[in-house]
């Protein structure tokens, strides 16, 4: 009986280290040097044909079957639609609110973490895809948005 729960406790603590161990590089937070740290200036043309081209993407394929470069446009618009939709009433058009409507619908979110698995938390409780080296949500750094302009 002792030895019972020696045993158990044995491997309850070993458990538990273990997930301690492997957490803890999950919250190392990515902050990229300043000279990588530019936005991409778009027109609002452009920016809309992204918008688009994420949108039907969504639509029409399934996650792991878009390329790495289309889901970091994806994750690109979807950042600038979230952060710029607040002050610019422009983010809130039927084109943006279709992708963020598609990408809620199928929770590109959290599902996009099966095509990356490897990420790490970045400012604001978004997630940073070492793959791609784009980050999704939270308080994004600028190499991860469009600055749109007229």
């Amino acid at each position: 009986m002792l030895f019972k729960k020696y045993i158990s406790t044995f491997i309850l603590t070993v458990g538990l280290l273990f997930t301690i161990k492997n957490s803890f590089g999950q919250h190392q937070q990515f902050i990229p040097d300043s000279a990588h740290n530019n936005p991409t200036k778009i027109t609002w043309t452009e920016f809309h044909r992204r918008v688009d081209r994420a949108t039907k993407l969504l639509q029409t394929k399934q996650l792991s079957a878009i390329s790495d470069s289309d889901h970091v446009n994806i994750m690109m618009c979807l950042n600038s639609i979230f952060l710029s939709s607040h002050f610019d009433k422009r983010f809130n058009d039927s084109l943006c609110k279709t992708l963020l409507s598609i990408a809620h619908k199928k929770d590109y979110r959290y599902n996009i973490g099966k095509v990356y698995p490897e990420w790490l938390f970045n400012r604001g409780m978004g997630r940073y895809y070492t793959k791609i080296k784009m980050e999704l949500y939270g308080t994004p750094n600028l190499y991860a948005t469009f600055v749109v302009t007229n």
